[in-house]
């Protein structure tokens, strides 16, 4: 019997205490302090002042106290009105609360409110935690710029500690420098210059923290090549005669793709009539065309002018030109398909000029030239219908061949105001230099600089930008792949080769940077998608939203914007935000796509739950429709939430027709089966048909996977009985019974 003791309580109130509480209160066990007894020394102890003031606790350690107890909100309490630099630390040590408590946002607004500190040490943590925050918001950009402000105050020691202890910072900031190199190589000079100093810091920050080999090796030598100094000296080359030759043939089988004159100006006549919508002369030209691989990637940029519909790359990846099939997965060009002005020459919605082409594109070359000169001699014309005839002049030429009269009449026209193909064909026969072709406004020039380089390479012209690999160049891309050391900022091959390895394995790390690195392509969408998903599955709702945000702010099709709404009605249906999953799950079925059947059931299920039986029937209509396509375990779930719905409606016989049907055609599936079975042994108790719900119910007894399920239907079978009786016959069996 467990023994009690008294003691004074609170008020002089007396409590009985059992002794094991006292024990447990105790800072030392009975049996501990008997241990430590036995092991004194004989020697007297010292004797301690038991008035003797013990030291306070320092607040340092307090806060490391609540911060193990995750009592964050304590650290974000505002305090009593200090002095500067003392209220100062305070506004940190709530800034560093929030983000202990996952709210970036106001954290990042508290730092950014707070002055600079005079203090170096002090004003390197603001910077840091601003850092962090950025991170938290999902910026990698602005977090690496703050992480290198707070590193410009501190030394190189405190630099490599600081730097590498922070998680995941190396690959982040291997990616920013990444998207900052390629603006900069890409951009005009007159902007490069403070892209330039910033490359230098954060190039310098890297090779102190994290040593300067793999990737910042590269990052410096391509930076040196970029800003024109000298290239480090090449490697020495073997003296062995084997080992040459045996070079010599790895080289001639994995050279690039030789494209030339010929095929040039093939592709330049293609351009050329495309540019007139003549897409019938565009693809005849390309089919001379020697190549396999050259003649696919042309002749899926004639059709992309024509549907502006994206290329499927699986010719060009079997070939083992990974660069040009990055180009398609990049999605250079998807900034491009909106007008159609952009691509071809004068205003197809003018019915005079359309119908003016239209005649053109009829007559043979000869014919049709001497009807342009003899429209370019009226002294009618206005500007604007001047350039159009003296480009089409050009394109004439181009397709008859005569290509020094097409240079000649290229020399006389306005290169920015060109459609892209045609400043593609021009650029190709004549090696204008890019800057000629982007237009002068710096943005668009940013925008359209990318492609219009990349096809020029792509025809076997042009100047490849720093540290990249020939367009045409093979090479193995994916797990085993040398991408990433010997081309880490060739930007099509690196996508090439990350989209490769996320089709072997997709992982969160390379869906994060990947999502980062490639913002503005349909595999950047789908890791987003994928992290959206993962972050809504464990629950992190603020995470998964900001993905769903970034995915929101890319540019589309209705297909990818089906994926992202039907993510975030999950997100909001799983938050208890009913009506906000309701309005998502509208705007998904006004986009009026085929939709995965996962989020279809979801939706269904969910207007179910709101009592929409009706819109539920419907969804789960379609997929029933649908269910040859489906999984045998979602073919049966369809039919239980089918019959889920009727039920609710009290449409019992369809219920128990979607109830019956699936528990007799997928017997062997796991939950569903069995809950159907006792769902129909509730309808037929009502419906005061008593021994087939027995029946029904001794079979969710038998093959129930829960001990819960076999005991709700051993009560639901008892409360049967005691209402209907046993049966007569003896035998529960199908035979009639007969009383005389």
């Amino acid at each position: 019997m467990l023994k009690h003791i008294r003691v004074a309580g609170p008020h002089g109130m007396i409590m009985l205490l059992p002794v094991l509480t006292l024990v447990l209160l105790a800072p030392v066990s009975l049996a501990a302090a008997r241990k430590a007894g036995a092991k004194a020394p004989v020697k007297a102890a010292k004797a301690e002042n038991p008035s003797a003031p013990k030291p306070a606790p320092t607040e340092a350690a307090f806060e490391q106290w609540l911060k193990k107890y995750g009592a964050y909100d304590r650290i974000v309490l505002p305090e009593p009105e200090q002095n500067d630099q003392d209220a100062g630390a305070n506004v940190l040590k709530r800034a560093e609360g929030q983000l202990l408590q996952g709210s970036p946002q106001q954290a990042l607004a508290l730092i950014e409110a707070q002055p600079a500190f005079d203090d170096p040490a002090t004003e390197t943590q603001r910077l840091w935690l601003g850092a962090q925050a950025h991170r938290s918001l999902g910026d990698p950009y602005k977090a690496v710029i703050w992480y290198s402000h707070a590193a410009k105050l501190m030394d190189g020691k405190h630099i490599k500690e600081r730097l590498a202890a922070e998680p995941g910072l190396e690959p982040l900031w291997v990616d920013v420098w990444r998207r900052q190199f390629w603006a900069f190589v890409g951009a005009p000079a007159a902007s490069g210059e403070a892209l330039e100093t910033n490359l230098r810091t954060l190039l310098a920050q890297a090779e102190t923290a994290w040593g300067p080999q793999n990737f910042w090796l590269k990052a410096k030598e391509s930076l040196a090549l970029a800003t024109g100094e000298f290239p480090p000296a090449p490697p020495v080359e073997t003296k062995d005669p084997a080992k040459t030759k045996a070079a010599a043939k790895d080289k001639d089988k994995d050279a690039p793709l030789n494209v030339g004159s010929a095929d040039r100006q093939r592709i330049a006549e293609a351009l050329a009539a495309a540019s007139l919508e003549d897409f019938v002369h565009a693809r005849t030209a390309l089919a001379g065309l020697p190549d396999p691989a050259l003649k696919d990637f042309w002749t899926a940029m004639i059709a992309f002018m024509e549907t502006g519909k994206p290329h499927d790359t699986k010719v060009l990846r079997g070939a083992g030109y990974a660069k040009a099939a990055g180009f398609w997965s990049a999605n250079l060009l998807a900034p491009f398909t909106a007008s159609r002005e952009t691509w071809f020459l004068g205003s197809p919605g003018v019915a005079s000029w359309t119908k003016f082409r239209n005649n053109i594109n009829q007559l043979p070359n000869q014919e049709a030239h001497d009807a342009v000169d003899k429209e370019l001699q009226s002294l009618l014309l206005s500007e604007d219908m001047s350039r159009l005839l003296r480009t089409l002049k050009f394109v004439l030429l181009v397709e008859s061949g005569d290509l020094d009269a097409a240079r000649e009449t290229w020399d006389g026209l306005d290169k920015r105001k060109l459609p892209f193909s045609l400043r593609l064909a021009g650029g190709m026969l004549t090696q204008e230099d890019v800057k000629n072709l982007l237009p002068q406004e710096i943005g668009a020039a940013a925008k359209l600089s990318p492609a219009l380089r990349s096809l020029l390479a792509a025809a076997g012209t042009g100047t490849a930008l720093v540290a990249e690999a020939p367009f045409w160049t093979k090479a193995e891309v994916g797990r085993n792949s040398a991408v990433n050391k010997v081309w880490p900022l060739d930007r099509l091959l690196v996508l090439a080769d990350w989209q490769a390895r996320w089709e072997a394995a997709p992982g969160p790390e390379l869906a994060r940077r990947s999502a980062f690195l490639f913002p503005d392509t349909a595999y950047g969408y789908d890791c987003l998608s994928y992290l959206a998903q993962k972050a809504i599955e464990g629950r992190y709702f603020q995470l998964a939203g900001t993905y769903l945000n970034r995915m929101a702010d890319m540019s589309a099709d209705k297909k990818s914007q089906a994926v992202r709404l039907g993510l975030k009605a999950k997100m909001e249906r799983d938050s208890g935000k009913d009506a906000e999953a309701l309005e998502s799950y509208r705007a998904l079925t006004g986009l009026g796509v085929e939709l995965d059947p996962k989020t279809r059931l979801d939706m269904a299920t969910f207007l179910q739950l709101k009592n929409d039986f009706e819109g539920g029937r419907k969804q789960l209509l379609i997929l029933w429709e649908q269910r040859d396509k489906l999984a045998r375990p979602l073919q049966a779930e369809v039919l239980f939430w089918l019959g889920e719905g009727e039920h609710s409606l009290r449409n019992y016989d369809a219920a128990l027709d979607f109830y019956l049907r699936l528990a007799y055609q997928y017997p062997k599936e796991p939950m569903w089966p069995t809950v159907a079975m006792y769902r129909a042994a509730m309808i037929y108790e009502l419906k005061g048909s008593f021994e087939p719900a027995k029946k029904f119910l001794n079979a969710v007894i038998a093959t129930a996977d829960t001990k819960e399920a076999k005991e709700a239907a051993r009560n639901r079978l008892n409360a049967l009985e005691a209402k209907s009786g046993k049966p007569t016959s003896a035998k529960d069996g199908p035979e009639g019974v007969y009383p005389f």
